[in-house]
């Protein structure tokens, strides 16, 4: 109604739009977080009905004391699973933000949902819109460059901590690409091969406004300097030497070390880099380069821990001065970073470090670097003291100076250590910086004794740096409550290629399932590699097995390249055991009462009953060499219906089997399908596993693109009306008019998808169009 108020021709003039208008109101008069969250999909729908409506709603719910964008920020998932209820306001933005009249009000919205969010996983964030909406070289919008300039200007005037991120996003990159934003459907619809015109003038006009707001704002904060130093590759001329001047400026020179220090480790990264790539086509001239070096020389840091701070950083390659071998560059650095940490040794001792260690990003190189360097006196004075220092920083540069002492001096310096003072938490935080081998864990007995659950409980488990076959490793992990680690170390033995300890497997697996262990330590494509090869051991006890699947199901999918197997062979031998599931998950035709309580360890029970029955892909009577029985198969499907229909769950069971039915293999004669299952699938009664067969053929289509002129599903009516007429010429007439009415359904489909492109968007042009 609010896009199409001229089709409802017995309407008053603006009736459409006023009831538009006046249902968006109420939908989000007062709306709290869980209504936004529940409308999210059809946040563009409702956007597009009314525009100005819509976005004073969001304005609203910005302003309100519990903003409900902040909780639904909060509500943000994780993993590959996590949820996400606020992808739906980007895209009604996004598809506002092609209309030119409403791009500065969306920008601004989103810059102020910028400064509410948090971050998080998904990549669906405010700037992101933001960014691919005003991009110079690639605009998600209609509106010309001087309008995507001044919405530009609106964020910065209101959020100009948004509009720094936004602008640096702006600038010209080497290597950029755009996400294409959400394009309005209803509402002056943008059609799906639309591409920007952007002249090279005006990329490049826009290119120099973005690069001039740029400097401008970092010339009025120092604080950013350090970020479009990070860019100054991507400036135009003008820009680069402007923000080079102003760095070589008393208003920069004057600023303390410290704060000079991040501008000049970008610029001396930056001269390096396109020193060190100066024969490619992207690196900068060598004047230019010069610039570069002069400014860094006049804010250089004056101390040597000022110096030195950029050879602790943690990407090691920024700091190659060539692209020769690998390791000798490596090697020349670390001994640059030996050199610089014995200087400030001799100028401030061993505190000198320390205090630099806090300052520097990568405190394990210092601990590294110092560990090549030290003696008795330092390992004296650092050991045990720093070993239980709660600060993650020396925390780390214990942790490696520790490592580096073992690589050079091993075990005689190990054990030459005089620990006589030492309580046993140092014990156990030395050990844990050792290698995680063998010889380590003999010393841990030894050393710790009753205590040495302790380091099993907190050791980082790395079992590649083990020669050993890891089973002493795997009991005593197990014992401190680790399984997921056991699991790693299991599925590093099959990496080895060292045989499958079947009760170790076994074990791990069933205490994970219970383990109160980190979620962040679960690694599950290990312990589905692991029960792959439990399935395929002839001498794994059934009934272990089955506990195994059954616990671990959500893991066993197609996603993951598994399967249940024993389950599924469960349930295509076992009659018995498919009823008992259908009546687990479905509730029976015979029950009166509707109130069902249900808690959560039934929950989980029906939860995964419904996945291996959705997901089962066996049909009874297949055996393991993949031959079809059909006379197991008849004597399966009694027994079946006779328990279905005392337990009155007879209907739901046909369906659930006609659905597998659709894997079934073809007839040896010829036809497509078994004929002893199509003359079942044909009987009178045989109805409910008809509409199952149906069903599942087609939900296995699973996602697909959709095709405007239907192609798609014209020809997979095609291929179903040839195998109805395959078994119509067999005799099975009520099969063949069940497939019939299949075909028929993508048929409708077809001439659906067909009308919607043609009367809404016009965009059904050329043979291979899609959407």
């Amino acid at each position: 109604m609010g896009t199409r108020s001229k089709s409802l021709i017995n309407c008053t003039e603006q009736k459409p739009e006023a009831v538009a208008v006046l249902t968006i109101r109420e939908i989000f008069d007062k709306a709290g977080w869980k209504r936004w969250a529940s409308l999210n999909d059809l946040l563009p729908i409702l956007a597009e009905a009314s525009p100005v409506e819509f976005l004073t709603a969001v304005e609203q719910a910005l302003q309100q004391n519990e903003c409900p964008f902040d909780e639904l920020f909060a509500q943000e998932g994780k993993g590959l699973l996590g949820s996400n209820y606020l992808s739906g306001l980007w895209w009604a933005l996004e598809a506002l933000s092609w209309d030119e009249e409403y791009i500065t009000r969306t920008c601004v919205i989103l810059g102020e949902l910028a400064s509410h969010d948090p971050g998080g996983n998904w990549a669906n964030r405010p700037i992101n819109s933001l960014t691919s909406i005003l991009l110079p070289w690639h605009p998600q919008t209609k509106a010309n460059s001087d309008t995507r300039i001044a919405a530009f200007k609106a964020v910065l005037l209101e959020f100009p901590g948004i509009a720094w991120k936004l602008v640096i996003n702006l600038l010209p990159e080497q290597h950029q690409t755009s996400s294409s934003t959400y394009k309005p459907q209803w509402r002056n619809p943008i059609p799906g091969d639309w591409k920007p015109k952007v002249t090279n003038k005006e990329y490049q006009d826009q290119v120099e406004k973005y690069a001039d707001i740029a400097v401008y704002m970092a010339v009025t904060d120092p604080s950013r300097i350090k970020d479009l130093v990070e860019n100054l590759d991507n400036l135009p001329e003008s820009s680069f030497d402007r923000i080079l001047r102003h760095i070589s400026s008393k208003q920069v020179t004057s600023l303390p070390e410290n704060e000079r220090l991040p501008i000049w480790i970008s610029l001396k990264q930056c001269a390096r880099k396109h020193r060190r790539y100066a024969d490619t086509q992207w690196a900068l001239d060598a004047v230019s380069v010069s610039k570069i070096e002069a400014a860094a020389k006049k804010i250089a840091p004056e101390s040597p821990e000022g110096r030195y701070r950029e050879l602790f950083i943690n990407r090691s390659n920024y700091l190659y001065e060539s692209n020769s071998d690998i390791q000798e560059q490596n090697d020349k650095l670390n001994e640059k970073r030996q050199k610089a940490v014995q200087e400030i040794m001799d100028k401030d001792g061993i505190n000198g470090i320390i205090a630099f260690t806090h300052t520097v990003e990568s405190a394990e190189q210092v601990g590294w670097a110092l560990g090549a360097i030290a003696n008795d006196e330092i390992d004296t004075y650092l050991l045990p003291e720093f070993l239980t220092d709660k600060t993650e920083k020396i925390k780390r540069f214990i942790s490696m100076y520790i490592l580096n002492r073992y690589c050079i001096y091993r075990w005689e310096w190990v054990d030459g250590l005089n620990r006589s003072h030492w309580t046993m938490d140092h014990n156990c935080q030395f050990l844990m910086c050792l290698p995680f081998v063998i010889d380590t864990w003999h010393r841990v007995t030894k050393w710790l004794n009753e205590d040495e659950n302790q380091y099993w409980k907190k050791v980082n488990v790395n079992p590649y740096d083990s020669d050993d076959d890891l089973v002493f490793a795997i009991d005593k992990l197990i014992e401190a409550g680790r399984p997921q680690k056991a699991i790693d170390c299991l599925c590093y033995r099959k990496y080895k290629k060292l045989p499958l300890d079947r009760d170790r497997t076994m074990k791990a697996l069933f205490n994970a399932i219970s383990s109160e262990e980190s979620s962040a330590y679960i690694d599950s494509l290990n312990a589905i590699e692991l029960i792959k090869e439990l399935q395929n051991d002839p001498e794994a006890d059934p009934n272990d097995l089955f506990k195994i699947e059954w616990a671990y199901l959500p893991l066993l999918d197609s996603h993951h390249d598994a399967e249940p197997k024993f389950l599924e062979k469960q349930l295509a031998s076992n009659p018995g055991f498919f009823c008992e599931l259908i009546q687990l998950v479905f509730k029976s035709s015979k029950e009166e009462k509707n109130d069902i309580n249900i808690n959560e360890g039934s929950k989980n029970i029906a939860e995964n009953t419904w996945r291996l029955l959705h997901n089962w892909k066996r049909p009874p009577g297949m055996n393991e060499n993949g031959n079809f029985e059909s006379k197991y198969f008849k004597s399966w499907l009694e027994i079946v219906k006779e328990k279905c229909r005392e337990s009155g769950h007879y209907e739901v069971a046909m369906r659930k089997i006609g659905e597998v039915l659709v894997y079934c293999p073809a007839d040896k004669e010829g036809l497509w399908i078994d004929k002893d299952i199509a003359r079942m699938l044909n009987e009178k009664d045989a109805d409910p596993m008809r509409r199952g067969f149906n069903t599942e053929v087609y939900n296995s289509r699973g996602f697909h693109a959709v095709d405007p002129k239907g192609k798609q599903e014209r020809e997979i009516a095609g291929k179903w009306r040839e195998k109805a007429y395959a078994v119509d010429n067999e005799g099975f007439a009520r099969f063949a008019a069940s497939l019939r009415e299949l075909a028929g359904s993508f048929e409708r489909e077809a001439r659906m998808f067909k009308n919607i492109f043609i009367d809404e968007f016009g965009l059904v042009t050329g043979e291979e169009d899609t959407d």
